[in-house]
């Protein structure tokens, strides 16, 4: 879930969601590869238009495309997106959660003057569908999930096209300063941060951190050259505990055992201790990228740029 702005906004009941229809779309997966035996039942509020569902479809159907370009298919087989028109009129998509039911939900709240190339240039529907990657429902760490979904929605939006690496790499470089300008609880450590978020609205630390996380996780993955990546990772975590609720801490350890190293333990061990946003520069610095005046500049000079590139494009 992500509160636009950093604002609490209250829960929406589902009993607020008149659903009139119900539209299976097909997942669409990068290469020639099809998964035909996967979909995304779409249900939208009564009030809403058939031309204005031909969008919304239209957009969730390329937010999916994007949510393939992890591993090739849905982390899912089959998930409910609920499509709800906001009664403000500010923001594009203001508001989104995923519930964990026994077919999880991604529910989602428009702007009904949105139009189709609005809606995809928004981020919301990329964070919430990617919370999708991990059998986890934020119940403890969120820092964990929150910082799964901040971490991927940037890298496929770029992998579907709407913008290129260097944007990509300037917005991830900006989420982390926002974390590190979020100092207000710097006298609590992360986990209990987080554990706290609806009263401490520390949103840019607790977010941020988790994005951290799991930028320091692909890097060391890809540094071993055995073949692994977080996007393989998550992958081999998908074919074989989807079926069971995971704990935070027990992702990790499953992840390391995937692997046959140590490194999602060992880091989810240093960031739920912290204090502050961990120092992020050196990571950056060692892929390539620097930034002046808070603009990033990439480079192929540096030993690891081709790790730079490879989260980039997902090879």
């Amino acid at each position: 879930m992500f509160y636009k702005y950093a604002l609490n906004y209250p829960v929406l009941s589902i009993t607020l969601l008149l659903i009139l229809f119900t539209h299976p779309i097909s997942a669409k997966s990068n290469g020639d590869n099809t998964h035909f035996n996967q979909n995304i039942d779409v249900r939208f509020q009564s009030n809403i238009s058939s031309d204005k569902k031909e969008i919304l479809r239209q957009w969730i159907n390329h937010s999916s495309d994007a949510l393939t370009l992890v591993y090739g298919e849905l982390p899912v087989d089959h998930f409910i997106t609920k499509i709800k028109f906001s009664k403000r009129d500010s923001g594009v998509v203001p508001w989104g959660e995923v519930s964990r039911n026994t077919i999880p939900e991604v529910t989602l709240v428009v702007n009904p003057k949105s139009t189709l190339n609005e809606l995809k240039a928004d981020w919301t529907i990329y964070h919430e569908f990617s919370h999708l990657l991990i059998p986890y429902d934020a119940a403890d760490s969120r820092w964990f999930s929150e910082g799964l979904a901040s971490y991927y929605q940037n890298i496929i939006q770029a992998r579907v096209g709407m913008f290129n690496e260097s944007k990509m790499w300037q917005k991830l470089y900006e989420g982390f300063e926002r974390g590190r300008k979020d100092t207000k609880y710097n006298h609590q450590k992360l986990n209990y941060l987080s554990d706290n978020i609806n009263q401490n609205n520390s949103y840019m630390r607790v977010y941020w951190s988790g994005a951290l996380y799991w930028l320091k996780a692909d890097i060391a993955l890809r540094k071993l050259n055995t073949g692994y990546s977080l996007d393989k990772a998550l992958h081999e975590l998908h074919k074989c505990c989807f079926d069971r609720y995971l704990s935070a801490g027990e992702i990790t350890k499953q992840l390391d055992k995937l692997t046959n190293n140590n490194i999602f333990t060992s880091l989810f061990t240093e960031f739920s201790k912290s204090y502050i946003l961990p120092k992020y520069m050196d990571d950056l610095n060692m892929l390539g990228i620097e930034q002046q005046a808070g603009r990033v500049r990439l480079g192929n000079k540096a030993e690891n740029s081709h790790i730079r590139r490879a989260i980039f494009t997902g090879k």
